[in-house]
Formats: C-alpha cells, sequence, structure tokens
C-alpha cells in the first residue's frame, strides 16, 4: 500500500512527503528489557519527531513538485444499455523514476476514480486529497454533464499526482500504470481484508474523542461558514445561468422573427435591414451559449470544487481523530498487558515466563509510543495541509475569476463590434438615401426654373 514511507522525499528512500520519518512497529529490533529499563524508556527515549523542522514547514508546505502531465480525455459510452458507462482514456507524461515508462495511457471509468480517492484517503491519514465529482445518475449521459465530469477529474487527477505527499503513493501508481486494473485491485482489495477483523475490534473500542486545540475547533467553525458561503455562491450562479438560458431563448425566437420579417412584401431595403438585424441576434445568442458554457468551466466549476474540497478537509480532521482511536487502544492494551505482568511477577518463579512478560510489555509500550507519536504526527500534518489548502483556494479562485472574467469581457467586445457593423451599415444606407434625396430635389429645382 502507499503511504508517508512511500513518498516525497527525493534524498531519502523511506521519507515522507514533509521531512517525516517512520519506523514501523514490526522493524524496531526486539530486545529482553529489564523492568528498570521499561520504567525509564518513557523518559530517555527520543521522540522520533524532535527533528522536524516543524516551523519552517507550517510557514510555508512544500509546493506541488510538477512530476506529472496527466490528461483525462475521449469519454467513450461503452456496455449495454443495463450497464452502459463512460469510459476515460487517461494519458500520463511523468518524470517519477519509480514508473516503467515516461509516456503511457490506460482507461479507466468513474468507479475507478473513485477507488483511487478512497485509496489515497486511507493511505494518507492528514492529508487533504484532492475530490472527485459527485456520483450523478441522471442525465450521465449527457454531452454537457459528461464534458462536465471530464473536466473535473483532469483536474483532480492532475491535483492528486502533483501533490508532495501522494506523487509516489502506490494506489497511484497502480492506477495510473496498470493494464489490468480490475484484477489488480481485486487482488488489493483482498489483501486489505486480512486485517479487517483488527480495523474493526479497533474501532469498536476506540475511546471517545474531546477536542482539546482550539485551532481545530476554529477550522471548523470557518469550514461550515465557508460551506454556506460556496452554497449561497451556488445558487446564485444556478440564477445566472437560468437568466442566461433564457435570454439565449429570447435572442433565438426575435431572430426568427426578424428572418421572417425580412422575406414578407415589404421594401428591398427594410428587407435587409431585418436580415442583417436578425443575423446579429443570431451571433448574440451564440456569444451568450459560450458564455454559459464557460461559467461552468471557469467559476462555477471551482466553487463546486471547493464544496467537494471541505468534505476532503473534514476527511482528514476525521482521521486524525482515528489515529487518538488507535493510540487508547494501544494505551489501554500496554496498561492491560503490564497488569499482567505485574500479577505474573509476584505469582511466577519461572525467570524464562517472566522474560516473556517483560518482552510483551516492552512491544506493547513501543506500539502505545508509536500510536502516539502517529496522532501527534498527523496532527502537525493536518495544519500544514490546511495551509495548503488556503492557499490553492485563494490562487484557484484568483485564476478561475481571472477567467471568467477575460473571457465575458472578450465575448462582450465581439457583441459590440457586430453591434457596430450593424450601425455603419444602417448610416451607409442612411447617407446613400440622403444623396438620392438631394439628387432628386436637385433636378426637381433645374427643372422648376428651366420652365420658369
Amino acid at each position: 500500500m502507499g503511504g508517508w514511507g512511500d513518498t516525497w522525499n527525493p534524498g531519502s528512500s523511506n521519507g515522507n512527503a514533509y521531512g517525516y520519518s517512520e519506523t514501523p512497529v514490526g522493524a524496531a529490533k526486539s530486545t529482553i528489557a529489564t523492568e528498570g529499563q521499561i520504567e525509564a524508556k518513557e523518559q530517555d527515549e527520543e521522540d522520533p519527531e524532535d527533528n522536524i523542522p516543524l516551523a519552517h514547514s507550517l510557514s510555508k508546505p512544500p509546493q506541488s513538485v510538477q512530476m506529472y502531465t496527466i490528461t483525462v480525455g475521449d469519454p467513450q459510452k461503452v456496455g449495454d444499455p443495463i450497464s452502459a458507462h463512460i469510459i476515460y482514456t487517461v494519458q500520463t507524461t511523468t518524470t517519477n523514476p519509480t514508473y516503467k515508462k515516461q509516456m503511457f495511457s490506460v482507461l479507466r471509468r468513474y468507479s475507478d476514480f473513485v477507488w483511487l480517492y478512497d485509496a489515497l484517503c486511507a493511505n494518507n491519514p492528514g492529508v487533504i486529497v484532492p475530490p472527485i465529482p459527485e456520483k450523478n445518475s441522471l442525465g450521465r449521459f449527457q454531452d454537457a454533464f459528461v464534458e462536465a465530469r471530464r473536466l473535473a477529474l483532469n483536474k483532480c487527477i492532475q491535483k492528486m499526482a502533483n501533490h508532495p505527499g501522494l506523487c509516489n503513493d502506490k494506489d497511484l501508481q497502480l492506477f495510473l500504470e496498470s493494464d489490468n486494473f480490475a484484477l489488480d485491485i481485486k487482488h488489493r482489495k483482498a489483501e486489505e481484508n486480512t486485517g479487517l477483523l483488527s480495523i474493526l475490534s479497533t474501532s469498536i473500542a476506540s475511546s471517545k474523542f474531546y477536542e482539546t486545540d482550539d485551532w481545530f475547533d476554529t477550522k471548523k467553525a470557518y469550514l461550515d461558514s465557508l460551506e454556506g458561503q460556496l452554497k449561497g455562491l451556488v445558487r446564485s450562479m444556478e440564477a445566472v445561468a437560468k437568466q442566461r438560458a433564457e435570454q439565449s431563448q429570447a435572442l433565438s425566437e426575435l431572430a426568427d422573427a426578424l428572418e421572417i420579417l425580412s422575406g414578407a412584401d415589404i421594401s428591398k431595403q427594410l428587407s435587409n435591414t431585418f436580415s442583417q438585424l436578425a443575423i446579429v441576434q443570431k451571433r448574440a445568442r451564440k456569444l451568450q451559449d459560450e458564455q454559459a458554457q464557460q461559467d461552468v468551466v471557469t467559476f462555477a466549476g471551482t466553487v463546486e470544487e471547493y464544496g467537494r474540497m471541505i468534505n476532503s478537509v473534514r476527511v482528514a480532521f476525521a482521521s486524525r481523530i482515528k489515529c487518538f482511536g488507535q493510540w487508547q487502544n494501544t494505551e489501554n492494551e500496554f496498561r492491560r498487558v503490564k497488569a499482567n505482568h505485574e500479577k505474573a511477577r509476584k505469582a511466577s518463579k519461572n525467570p524464562e515466563r517472566l522474560h516473556y512478560h517483560i518482552q510483551e510489555v516492552a512491544d506493547a509500550e513501543r506500539k502505545a509510543m508509536h500510536s502516539k507519536s502517529e496522532f501527534e504526527r498527523v496532527t502537525k500534518l493536518v495544519k500544514i495541509e490546511w495551509q495548503r489548502f488556503d492557499m490553492e483556494r485563494v490562487e484557484d479562485f484568483k485564476r478561475s475569476l481571472e477567467a471568467f472574467l477575460e473571457g465575458m469581457i472578450g465575448r462582450q467586445k465581439e457583441l459590440i463590434g457586430a453591434w457596430e457593423e450593424y450601425q455603419s451599415l444602417l448610416l451607409q444606407r442612411s447617407g446613400t438615401n440622403v444623396s438620392s434625396n438631394t439628387a432628386t430635389g436637385d433636378v426637381d429645382t433645374s427643372t422648376i426654373s428651366s420652365a420658369a
């Protein structure tokens, strides 16, 4: 499985994205400790997190690694009417040396992206994993919906792959590279199910969590407020989209009416005027439709993405609580083993039996210390990830708003140009009529003078 032991650290094979180093519980050297060593161990053992440059990490999260260029494209509908679904071609170019090739492509469906998101969340507690678009059963084969989902998946997978904490995840590599993906994830799920009972027992026995860090309470309240604001913004954009659709329909009807008028039994000049005006209205409708589509691609897409991102932040917060529960479970187990050892020490005179209990206590203590260290690591990591989330949110909205405004201004200029062309045509015809009338007036005057 992927995880922090597999992630970003160019100078180390076991470093993680933020400079943390981990030692698996089972990797610690087995020794037989004395009771005095066990009692002193908690004071003397060095915290593996002591050498982390935390202040620097918190002040500036690591930048995106830019090891991948990924495109999700060519959506195709496959399958029979009952099991029909859309598959996408995922093309990857990477400089990551762990991959077999630098350029490759695979076929993936939406449920495969769902699996990847869940796997990355499970493998990387504390990381805010970029979210995938939500499932939608209605209209899922319509061209507009398929294109909107493709764009969202394309943006999501780019962010996943270039995240410093996810770029070397083994499940990400499996998703991008495997040609037998369905079979591979079936094997992966079978491996995960081997530890299911222990995971369930851990979750059932977890202690109730009471937040002691005000930072998390503050951020949770901020997320609730941000979610409400984004929902309000989505409603406003839906109202704008509805108005654009109504305006587009009105422009279409006006253009049709003008075309009918241009074909009526009227003067040629007036007919041409109506015909040119119908062309302007059709152009206005086309620009209105393009703007509606661009709204979805730029600003509305970003608003919806960060609505989903809030849920990913909450998942990262929840992973910290899960780590706390695991820590409390290992602490309880350590106390139970130590109490049993005390009873055995008083009742048993067998040195070998005592040595076994001492080793059991040492293992339980090591697991408890590791779980505590993991909880503290995830707590620090969530705070670092929050800063990344905050900075990327500002940058993403800035880029989206700029693209939205630039596109709208460009289309408005194009529409103004169309009206100016129409105005010039009217002025030209008006000038021709004035000249014609003036010439006719001169002839009449000269005729009258000659007659006189």
